[in-house]
């Protein structure tokens, strides 16, 4: 397991259920509003070992960027405990969408994990065509700087974008088995992933709560962290929120979970926990 980007995985993982369905259809205003606050803790199981290694804070705010309303969204991970003896992880990111269009406009990180830092950003730009959008890349870390620049298609987004954009997908109209191709703005990379939507599930959280799921089974490209395609799961709430409550992945190493702690300042009613 390469633990230089451990967080971005986690995130990543997290944020896997928002991402493009080419045919899918969406509400009509976004199922999320400036408030929201959720946190979720992180578990690794690594062999006999098994701990909770940290947190992970999401908060929808808002901004002008650049003359454009936006909303500014955050996400602030971190290592705790015991985890901190072998690893130690401070990151964030921050991405700004339009209120209007919900397109990106401006993206930030800054990650810290042990010896490792870099800080990013994006600034997106309408270069006037109809499907793509012109982004200035700046990536910083110990070897120097670097600057690019490319375009991208305007179904291409930062890893925080990417959720918030979509959680307004209408996952009534889904069926069993539905798969969909999206792409993924990761560095400089755009990454063509795909999703699969595998049905609805109950699932118990770490905290002994449990909800009602619509659960996601993502397509991702293999490389030397998972073992197969599908050892990564995502439960989102089946509610109107569309908010992920657990993500399960199998590591070579072990496995690693993320799960709910708490949610508040959602735009509907929390209707997906199940009542005891």
């Amino acid at each position: 397991m390469n633990m230089k980007h451990i967080m971005s995985l986690i995130i990543a993982m997290m944020l896997s259920v928002g991402n493009i369905f080419s045919q899918a259809s969406y509400v009509d205003t976004p199922v999320f509003k400036v408030g929201e606050k959720a946190t979720y803790g992180i578990y690794f199981n690594l062999g006999f070992i098994s701990m909770k290694a940290g947190k992970i804070h999401f908060e929808v705010g808002e901004a002008v960027v650049r003359g454009e309303d936006c909303y500014k969204l955050s996400v602030n991970g971190y290592t705790q405990g015991m985890f901190e003896r072998f690893y130690v992880v401070r990151d964030t990111f921050t991405s700004y969408i339009s209120k209007k269009t919900l397109q990106p406009v401006y993206y930030h990180d800054g990650k810290h994990e042990d010896s490792y830092w870099s800080y990013s950003t994006y600034l997106y730009t309408d270069n006037g065509n109809a499907d793509s959008l012109h982004v200035n890349f700046e990536y910083i870390k110990r070897k120097g700087t670097s600057r690019t620049e490319f375009n991208i298609s305007k179904k291409a987004c930062d890893l925080v974008a990417t959720c918030y954009k979509v959680r307004n997908l209408d996952v009534a109209s889904l069926s069993r088995g539905d798969v969909a191709a999206f792409s993924l703005l990761f560095e400089d990379i755009v990454y063509e992933l795909g999703l699969k939507f595998t049905g609805k599930e109950t699932v118990k959280l770490k905290d002994g709560s449990k909800y009602k799921t619509s659960v996601f089974v993502p397509t991702l490209i293999k490389g030397d962290l998972f073992k197969n395609d599908e050892d990564l799961k995502i439960y989102v709430a089946d509610d109107d929120n569309h908010y992920p409550v657990y993500v399960e992945a199998s590591l070579k190493m072990g496995k690693a979970v993320a799960s709910l702690e708490s949610i508040s300042g959602t735009k509907y009613e929390l209707s997906g926990k199940k009542k005891k």
